[in-house]
């Protein structure tokens, strides 16, 4: 009878330990974060502290030259439209920064701009603010022999992007862009692709340059720093005249 009560006993002592009652409690293994989904973007971003992203009017100058301004609206910032600015203005206003710029990748922007009815104008500015004034400093992945104004196949630090092989052809590479995005047209007659990233675009997904922010590059100001240059090269161009 004893030994059948300390069986008893010794079964009770291993099913109440069993259960958990004493045993301290389990801790919840940890929670790990699923990585972020990755961008798709044209180029790398554009750092917020980027210090080639206006044009400073010299202080001799700066009380005559007339103010000027664009609205932020759809309008002013569509990325189709008339190429207002003429290549020689455009010119000079990169060679306030730039004295080493050819005139010939301004006359490109203006021709393949009419051509495919992309503001070439406001391209041109895209182009100051990926390369840094065509001076291909402040980090920029690009190198001047690649022709390559806009950083097309710059997805990654350390990557090169696209090469063309001359102004002309990566101008025209970075209007056809820029068609792809806002336009759902074919090509004009006659014009031949030579974007290699064309495909990749869904048309007609961005109409305006603010549009391009978080595709074309990473940087949620990335359409308001072009209109601001844009804005710049138009003051510019109004002070000549």
């Amino acid at each position: 009878m004893k030994w059948t009560r300390l069986t008893a006993l010794l079964v009770a002592t291993i099913m109440l330990a069993g259960s958990g009652v004493n045993a301290e409690p389990r801790r919840k293994k940890p929670r790990i974060a699923k990585p972020l989904r990755k961008i798709h973007t044209d180029t790398i971003a554009i750092p917020d502290n980027i210090v080639f992203d206006s044009f400073d009017t010299p202080a001799e100058e700066s009380a005559e030259a007339p103010s000027f301004a664009i609205s932020d609206n759809a309008d002013d910032a569509s990325i189709m439209g008339p190429t207002l600015i003429d290549p020689e203005t455009m010119w000079l206003f990169v060679m306030q920064r730039n004295a080493d710029f050819p005139i010939e990748i301004a006359q490109a922007f203006y021709d393949v701009g009419q051509r495919y009815g992309i503001r070439g104008d406001v391209a041109l500015c895209q182009s100051i603010l990926e390369t840094g004034w065509f001076l291909y400093t402040g980090g920029t992945a690009v190198r001047p022999e690649q022709h390559n104004y806009c950083g097309l196949g710059v997805t990654r630090k350390g990557i090169r992007g696209h090469a063309f092989k001359d102004p002309r052809e990566g101008v025209t590479a970075q209007i056809q862009h820029l068609y792809a995005y806002a336009s759902t047209e074919r090509l004009p007659k006659g014009e031949g692709m030579v974007d290699p990233r064309f495909a990749l675009v869904s048309r007609g997904v961005a109409s305006t340059w603010h549009d391009l922010n978080g595709r074309w590059a990473a940087n949620n100001h990335y359409g308001s720093r072009i209109l601001k240059l844009y804005a710049d090269l138009c003051a510019f161009s109004a002070a000549r005249q």
